[in-house]
């Protein structure tokens, strides 16, 4: 088992940088970062957020997902997970082969309730369900599509497939397989195309940014959000709730963006938008289209917009009034719980940190376990310390370290 002193993202930019032929000065002049800030990630003293990340991964040319060390094939193993990629894998080709002959789908409403059924197991990210059963209704909806006719019912197909290449995307994308990920994200944007849904067209965009953001490409991000909104013109009607919802999510992946840009001005922009759109619906709505959207995911982006632009004591201050309602999506809870801990060990409260990454695990255990932050977090806090507390000892090993 790899120790937290000698395993962690700052060694392997280290490496990397050595490959590269670089040195710690060279590498933050290319990266726009201070040299004391690449110093301190290499000596694995403080986490590396996911733009600092991206802007590395850019200069070194390897993919982020190298650098963070994932996918993590020791605890998939343990999970049960790491036998059903290869069978996601495979349902994703098959994509264009047409019907499969040997199959009789289901009647599309029982197979349509079954897809939403996966995408709530998702936003609650209880992966091991999700994982075990997408592959096959992958091919059961691909041979419904194919000898469909054109007209509604194969629309509604289209539409189920898309929401289904949507929970493979993100199965691959939480569990590491970032290729497997972009793959499902391709092929939701040809299913959402022809279901002739604008409003899937722009959710799924609005995942692409997520993609472009990783490799910190905040600018190109923007334009593909710009695009979404576009697209949600184009509804029927554009402002009805599930409309709203699609949009009101755009803003806020474009406030992130903005944030990494470190674009203060087009933050607020952004953050307005979505506050004036979450007060016109007029609640949260977590279900529809799967955007989460509303007035506690707006509240919850004044805090991970903060901590992203490094204003932590205003991050502080937006979380003390922030409430998670029960119904809120675990992803999301569980997301925030880890930011957090990354914002109080960069503040150097390893007590307050530590028991936001209990409490993330205790929200979302799987997105957790294999969460790029929450293992730099943990690995931080270890080497900041000499004896590293029982608590934080086993998150250690629970997560792999």
């Amino acid at each position: 088992m790899p120790r937290p002193d000698d395993d962690h993202i700052g060694a392997r930019i280290a490496d990397y940088r050595k490959l590269r032929q670089l040195t710690q000065i060279g590498l933050a002049q290319r990266a726009f970062l201070s040299r004391g800030t690449i110093a301190k990630i290499e000596a694995g003293l403080t986490p590396a957020t996911p733009g600092v990340v991206a802007a590395i991964a850019r200069v070194l040319e390897v993919d982020p997902a190298v650098l963070n060390g994932q996918p993590y094939l020791s605890e998939l193993r343990q999970d049960r997970l790491d036998g059903m990629i290869a069978p996601l894998s495979d349902a994703l080709d098959q994509y264009d082969l047409g019907p499969d002959l040997d199959l009789v789908p289901r009647p599309l409403h029982v197979v349509a309730a079954e897809v939403e059924a996966l995408c709530a197991r998702t936003c609650a990210t209880e992966y091991k369900d999700v994982g075990s059963r997408l592959p096959g209704l992958l091919g059961e909806l691909t041979t419904a599509f194919g000898v469909l006719p054109s007209g509604g019912e194969r629309r509604r197909t289209a539409a189920s497939l898309g929401w289904s290449y949507w929970v493979a995307y993100e199965f691959a994308y939480r569990l590491g397989y970032q290729q497997l990920a972009s793959i499902a994200l391709e092929r939701m944007g040809w299913m959402a195309e022809q279901a002739q849904d604008p409003l899937l067209l722009a959710f799924r965009l609005g995942k692409r940014s997520s993609t472009l953001l990783r490799r910190g490409n905040s600018q190109l991000a923007l334009k593909v959000l710009e695009r979404g909104h576009k697209l949600i013109e184009q509804h029927d009607d554009a402002g009805s709730v599930p409309a709203l919802a699609v949009s009101g999510s755009l803003h806020l992946a474009g406030a992130i963006a903005a944030a990494q840009a470190r674009n203060a001005p087009l933050v607020e922009g952004h953050m307005a938008l979505a506050r004036e759109t979450a007060r016109r619906i007029g609640g949260d709505v977590p279900h529809v289209y799967w955007a989460s959207f509303g007035t506690t995911n707006v509240a919850h982006f004044d805090v991970a917009t903060a901590v992203e632009m490094g204003r932590l004591g205003e991050a502080m201050k937006a979380a003390r009034r922030l409430r998670f309602p029960a119904t809120h999506p675990r992803m999301r809870v569980g997301r925030y719980h880890i930011e957090m801990a990354r914002a109080h060990a960069q503040m150097g409260k390893p007590e307050a940190a530590e028991r936001s990454l209990h409490r993330a695990r205790e929200v979302a255990p799987q997105q957790a376990r294999y969460h790029p932050l929450m293992r730099e977090t943990i690995a931080v806090l270890v080497r900041r310390q000499r004896r590293a507390p029982t608590g934080l000892a086993s998150l250690a090993a629970w997560v792999g370290m």
